[in-house]
């Protein structure tokens, strides 16, 4: 989850899964250990700084498929 924070140096991470909140992180990548077919799903992120302050736009979804 990459964000143009224009001076912000910490964001807290929102991650979605077809459109609901999964975690929240102060990582920008986002692992799964081990994968399963139930994590397949649409992806989202976005981005608030610390404090709720601001907050990004939410990123366009990326589709994970598990085979």
């Amino acid at each position: 989850c990459d964000i143009d924070g224009e001076g912000v140096t910490r964001w807290w991470y929102s991650w979605y899964k077809d459109g609901s909140a999964d975690a929240l992180s102060d990582q920008q990548e986002h692992t799964f250990r081990p994968v399963t077919k139930t994590d397949a799903g649409k992806y989202s992120c976005y981005g608030a700084k610390s404090g709720g302050s601001r907050t990004s736009d939410i990123s366009d979804a990326v589709t994970l498929t598990v085979s």
